[in-house]
């Protein structure tokens, strides 16, 4: 056989190949939920095909030798990427309600992909509109100038996170509401990333059912990963066209640091006195409320 021979020969089994790979099914959806409980933890994130760090809070232990239950919690990044397979996925979830953490203009930019008539109920708990605004147009300036100096993404993100323990705690409390209202039934919240808006949220839950600190910044550290690789073409991008300065801003913007959550706890601490008085009186949660999340969300 020819050299001619063999290089068409091997640029058609490549065509051939690459086409059997975009037909390749994406492995079936797997919910830990309805798994053999020794296998649920090595599947806390559900591998849905267009929706990132989609995961499960169940199986954390809390101090009082319980854990939360499995198939009742979950948190998520955008759904506006959703393929068909993981709307049919999202049914198998049984959920009761969704509820969506981002602003308006999020909204319109990205609008979440849903079955066509969801047998759940979606709630729309907007927070940091006006927040998001002030960023993007800073960002903005930044941009049109090609100087990042005064752009600082730790402090943005430090006052961010204090503002959701301050700030929004009517939202915050519309979400607690919500998961009462539920009684156990399966919910899912969600932000743009899946890891701000529903990491404070899913953290002060967490600490609320008795799960240990450590627990909950692990949780919460998770998140990094997820967002950073699920903008990875953005941010190449932006490193060819802006330079390296504005890439790293924003990579400190799309990651998570342990040191945001902190600041949201001190604030509480410093407005309220104590978590549990944040619980009571900012969140409208009083021992009977807490007491009833806690035999509905953990076993």
């Amino acid at each position: 056989m020819s050299r001619k021979t063999l290089y068409w020969s091997a640029l058609a089994f490549a065509a051939v190949a690459i086409a059997l790979v975009q037909f390749i099914p994406a492995p079936p959806l797997q919910v830990p939920a309805q798994l053999p409980a020794e296998e649920r933890a090595q599947h806390r994130m559900l591998n849905f095909e267009g929706v990132r760090n989609f995961r499960d809070l169940g199986g954390y232990p809390t101090a009082d030798g319980r854990h939360v239950r499995w198939g009742v919690l979950y948190r998520a990044g955008s759904l506006d990427e959703t393929s068909r397979a993981d709307q049919q996925g999202l049914a198998r979830l049984d959920l009761y309600a969704l509820v969506d953490f981002r602003s308006a203009p999020e909204k319109e930019e990205a609008p979440d992909q849903l079955p066509p008539e969801p047998a759940f109920k979606v709630v729309e708990i907007p927070i940091l509109d006006e927040g998001n605004n002030a960023l993007d147009e800073k960002f903005r300036e930044a941009s049109e100038t090609g100087d990042f100096s005064a752009l600082d993404p730790d402090a943005l993100m430090t006052d961010a996170y204090r503002d959701f323990a301050t700030v929004f705690s009517p939202e915050f409390a519309s979400f607690f509401d919500l998961l009462l209202e539920a009684d156990g039934r399966p919910v899912l919240w969600h932000c743009t990333a899946g890891k701000d808006r529903t990491g404070f949220s899913s953290a002060v839950l967490l600490r609320l059912l008795g799960v240990p600190e450590d627990v909950i910044y692990r949780d919460y550290m998770a998140s990094g990963d997820q967002a950073i690789e699920a903008r990875s073409a953005t941010l190449s991008l932006l490193r060819m066209t802006r330079g390296d300065e504005a890439a790293d801003k924003v990579k400190t913007l799309l990651g998570v640091e342990e040191h945001w959550l902190r600041a949201s706890f001190a604030a509480i601490d410093e407005r309220y006195g104590s978590f549990d008085n944040y619980l009571q009186q900012a969140l409208g949660l009083d021992a009977a409320k807490q007491a009833r999340l806690r035999e509905r969300l953990l076993e």
